[in-house]
């Protein structure tokens, strides 16, 4: 199977990073180091695939006015892209990292989308589930104008092509799409929201139909459950700096193992886990330390628990 990877990003942001050495409150603070690129979750995720070795394609709705932000800073990336302008404007999303490895991220919710938002996303994957795909990650937001619903048509629309989707997103558009047939990848919280905490939730998901649930709990690892058992991976050790980035981070580790015609979960987990904490080195969203990847994933410690 191809291991080509499709990100949908809905919602999709210019991401500025500030680096600074003290977040005071209420006081003025200088920031001698500044990062803006084009961003949103679904971005992250392809330019780390395409840091893994894989070929990533960006689809996302964009702006409706000239010049396009957002589209120049893929270009300036060089992910390939195919966007659908439906937005007023593309929103900014702010983190703040301090010396100390602490992170404050400020994010606008968009701007609504226009009623050709949907019926443009599902042209543009069609057309490129047809070019072929291994996998496609729905991530990120819903903004207004777009129904809760969007992420699990999609996965749907990816799962009529037999290919392996990974729903990243929260909400009610989390809990429409744990009846799509997508993976699902939530953190501790939108676990817990959507269906209790723990191991138990994942388990009901998987046994309603969810194909796989990949929990991730940050500093404490992942949980990973499937029909044909269940592990948690412990990152092989805690690191501090930017956290951004880190879920995407380990969506795209996912992603390509999902390409496989079969997936060793425990190897699997243990890419997630890794490749997450090395996005946490990093300065940006969408960038991993690859040396410290390759260091950590075999010494991630991966036990079956059930």
């Amino acid at each position: 199977m191809t291991r080509r990877i499709l990100t949908v990003t809905l919602n999709p942001a210019i991401d500025v990073t500030y680096r600074v050495d003290v977040l005071r409150v209420g006081e003025t603070v200088r920031v001698p180091d500044v990062r803006s690129r084009a961003g949103g979750k679904g971005v992250n995720v392809a330019a780390v695939v395409r840091a893994l070795g894989g070929e990533s394609v960006v689809l996302a709705l964009t702006t409706t006015r000239t010049p396009d932000e957002f589209a120049d800073g893929l270009a300036g990336l060089g992910l390939a892209h195919r966007l659908v302008p439906a937005l007023p404007a593309v929103r900014r999303t702010v983190a703040v990292v301090t010396r100390a490895g602490g992170t404050t991220m400020l994010q606008e919710n968009g701007f609504p989308a226009g009623g050709t938002a949907e019926a443009g996303i599902f042209t543009a994957l069609r057309a490129e589930l047809a070019a072929g795909a291994g996998a496609v990650v729905i991530s990120g937001s819903v903004p207004a104008g777009l129904a809760a619903d969007v992420p699990a048509k999609l996965a749907r629309l990816c799962a009529r092509h037999d290919v392996p989707v990974i729903a990243d997103v929260s909400g009610a558009a989390l809990r429409e799409a744990a009846g799509s047939g997508a993976v699902l990848m939530p953190n501790e919280d939108e676990l817990a929201d959507l269906a209790g905490p723990g191991l138990e939730a994942c388990e009901d998901l998987v046994a309603a139909g969810t194909p796989a649930v990949v929990a991730t709990f940050g500093p404490g690892g992942a949980v990973a459950v499937t029909d044909r058992g269940a592990w948690r991976a412990r990152p092989a050790e805690v690191v501090s700096g930017n956290s951004a980035g880190a879920g995407d981070a380990g969506a795209a580790a996912l992603a390509m193992h999902l390409t496989a015609s079969e997936v060793d979960w425990p190897v699997a987990l243990a890419d997630v886990v890794a490749t997450s904490a090395a996005a946490v080195l990093r300065p940006v969203a969408g960038e991993i330390d690859a040396d410290a990847r390759d260091k950590w994933i075999p010494a991630v410690e991966v036990e079956r628990i059930r």
